[in-house]
Formats: C-alpha cells, sequence, structure tokens
C-alpha cells in the first residue's frame, strides 16, 4: 500500500470515529444512553526486502517494514452507571447496577456460576484465587464457556508482584515462572482453558428493562434497555419512549414477550411504583398496576423488575436499545430501582468535544498528507514531458 493509500484509509477511520464523538454528542440528555468509543486497529505491517531473481532470497537485503494503513474496527459502548435525578415524574425508573466498577469474572458464587465484579483479588486456602468476597474464579474453555470444578492457582516459584496481565493472562516472572496455574478439581493442570477479565464498565453483568422490538418483518423479539422514561398508551399498558411494550421478568429472570403491564384504571394514588418498582394499593384496596398476558388476564410469577445479561454479549440497537446474541444468558436481577427517577446519560460532553478536535487534526493531517502526495505525482508525471508529444 502507497503513502497515498494510507493516509485516505486514515481520513475514513477519522470519518467513523467522527460519527460516534457525534452520537455522543446528540445524546447527551437521552436517558440511559450509554457513550461509545471507537477502536482504531492497523493493517498487518509487511517487511520489505530485495534480492536478486533466482536467488531464492538468500541474497535478501532488509529494507524496513511497509505500513498499510488504519481501519475503524468497532465501536464499543461504556456501561458506567449514569448519575441518577430525581424527576418525580410517577411513570420514571432508574436503575442501579448493584456493581459497575472493578473487574468482571467468571466465579462460583453460593448461586451458582455467573459473572461478577470484583474490585481485587485475595488467595485463599491452597493458593486458589478468589474474588473479594471469597468466591473461586473461573477459567473459560476456548467457547468462552466458564470450566466448573476448574481452579486457578497461585505458582508458588512466582516471584512477581502482578498476578493477571492484559485480559487476565498470566505474568511470567524474570526467571520465566508464570503467576498461576489452571488445574481440575484434583489439583491437575488443564490445558486449553484461559482466563477471560474485562472492566466492568465494557463488559460484566448489567441490568436492563425489557420491551417488545419488532424487526424490518414485522418478527416480535426481545430488546434491552436502560431508559427508564415510560409513559402509559391508550389501552392503559405501559410502553417506552419509542412507543415499545414494557415486559414483564419471569422468575428465572427471563423477559416474557407476551407479557404487559397494565396500569389500573381503578387505582385512584398519585405513585405508581414503589420501591423497586413493586406495585403500590390505594385506600381501596386497588392496585396501581398489574403484569398480565396479551389477552389481559393476570400472569403467575411474573413481575416488573429488571433482567441482567453480560453485555459482551449483546448488539446495539438504535440508541439506547440492545438485542441479544445467541450466546446471550439472562439471570434475575439485583438492581435497584428508584421510582420518580431517570438514569442521565453517561457521556462526557467536555471528553466529547475534546475527542473531536483531536480527530479532526488527524483528519487534516492526513487531508494535507494526502494533498502533498498527489503534487509530488503530478510534478512527477510533467518532469521531462515534451509538448504535444
Amino acid at each position: 500500500m502507497d503513502g497515498l493509500s494510507a493516509a485516505s484509509s486514515g481520513m475514513l477511520a477519522d470519518e467513523r470515529m467522527q460519527q460516534v464523538i457525534m452520537n455522543n454528542i446528540a445524546n447527551l440528555s437521552t436517558p440511559g444512553y450509554k457513550q461509545s468509543t471507537g477502536v482504531l486497529s492497523a493493517f498487518p505491517a509487511q517487511l520489505a526486502q530485495r534480492y536478486t531473481a533466482g536467488s531464492n532470497g538468500a541474497d535478501a537485503q532488509t529494507l524496513g517494514v511497509v505500513n498499510n494503513g488504519t481501519l475503524f474496527q468497532e465501536s464499543v459502548s461504556n456501561f458506567t452507571q449514569g448519575n441518577v435525578a430525581m424527576t418525580n415524574q410517577p411513570l420514571d425508573l432508574a436503575i442501579t447496577d448493584p456493581a459497575t466498577s472493578g473487574t468482571s469474572v467468571y466465579a462460583t458464587t453460593a448461586n451458582g456460576t455467573k459473572t461478577v465484579s470484583t474490585l481485587s483479588f485475595v488467595v485463599g486456602k491452597g493458593g486458589v484465587i478468589e474474588t473479594a468476597k471469597g468466591d473461586p474464579i473461573l477459567p473459560v474453555d476456548a467457547t468462552g464457556k466458564p470450566v466448573v470444578g476448574a481452579r486457578v492457582v497461585v505458582n508458588k516459584a512466582f516471584t512477581g508482584l502482578d498476578l493477571f496481565g492484559e485480559t487476565g493472562s498470566p505474568v511470567i516472572d524474570a526467571k520465566g515462572h508464570p503467576s498461576y496455574r489452571i488445574v481440575d478439581s484434583k489439583g491437575n493442570a488443564v490445558s486449553g482453558l484461559h482466563l477471560a477479565m474485562t472492566s466492568s464498565s465494557t463488559g460484566g453483568m448489567h441490568a436492563f428493562f425489557a420491551v417488545e422490538n419488532v424487526d424490518a418483518q414485522g418478527k416480535s423479539r426481545v430488546a434491552l434497555t436502560r431508559d427508564g422514561h415510560f409513559q402509559a398508551g391508550s389501552n392503559h399498558l405501559l410502553y417506552n419512549a419509542a412507543g415499545q411494550r414494557v415486559l414483564a421478568i419471569g422468575a428465572n429472570g427471563q423477559p416474557i414477550l407476551n407479557s404487559a403491564i397494565y396500569l389500573n384504571k381503578a387505582y385512584t394514588g398519585t405513585t405508581i411504583f414503589g420501591k423497586n418498582g413493586a406495585p403500590l394499593t390505594d385506600a381501596k384496596g386497588n392496585l396501581s398496576y398489574e403484569v398480565v398476558g396479551l389477552n389481559g388476564k393476570p400472569l403467575a410469577n411474573a413481575t416488573f423488575t429488571t433482567t441482567q445479561a453480560d453485555v459482551n454479549t449483546l448488539q446495539p440497537l438504535g440508541t439506547t436499545d440492545f438485542l441479544m446474541t445467541p450466546s446471550t444468558q439472562l439471570a434475575a436481577s439485583q438492581a435497584t430501582i428508584t421510582p420518580g427517577a431517570l438514569e442521565s446519560s453517561n457521556a462526557n460532553d467536555t471528553q466529547n468535544m475534546v475527542d473531536m478536535l483531536t480527530v479532526y487534526r488527524s483528519y487534516e493531517a492526513n487531508s494535507k498528507v494526502v494533498q502533498t502526495i498527489s503534487t509530488q505525482q503530478q510534478s512527477t508525471d510533467q518532469l521531462g514531458a515534451v509538448a504535444n508529444l
């Protein structure tokens, strides 16, 4: 790839980055919005060598490395908790995750195997590495599935200070000893397993409201959202700001697609939701809302609450919605729901403006490189040219 193509690829990547930043700025006031960050990557570099034809490379002389430009790889959502602002509107609800800081990792807990967030790690009995709550962390296989029964054990021969490298990889000390070993329930070393660690701001388990989303083919599906700015429809069902029907959650944390939240017409109270979104009762014993099926009949073992999902398995949809993928697993949520409040957008206006200026300068620099190379090519083409020949 020549310099012109490399600079052009940088301009295209800058353009995509600018789109991400402008989307963040446009949603500074959107409830529940999670800002995104663009990730760039370089095309694989090539080693340039010169050698005589027929020598099979025996006399090769290295000329250097040819860089092949830049690629906009992906946009990553940041799930850092937004500020909870009181609105005193009866249908507004804000989600507060129980843990949105630290490191997310699989662990064996009292409630089974799940992704948890922890601010620190400890070494427990037998050198087993555990979360701050004493839950043994688990490695995963090649498909990313946690391996129950396996353990991550500190290597006694390791002399370094840090146990984990990038994304949870073991640290190697000066003598070549890894910081930890992965063993089975009998203490035997296991190969083919590794630790999967992510920042809780860009990964881990987070809570969402479930709503019905209709795709381009008219098929209903479940979407997840953090936007709790709800409204009542003419049929007295609860909808979000985009007009999507709000869904109930089953006992296992699974959204119920054919469900709805019915706002009771007979209810005379001024507030709809109690602690964590529970229904309220007026002086006459009328509930503020009921969980019903699409036939209007009450649904057993269903409540209006949140579900939680590993955000690494979700696909963004629109401004505040996310779609599940085949690897998404939902579970009962431990998040707090605050009535009469909304979670603000976590987009940072100052940082996004700084990022926008940085990307603009990068685009401008690449543009000047393109102009310079184009001018040089024109000069080379005209050098020595004879008019009218």
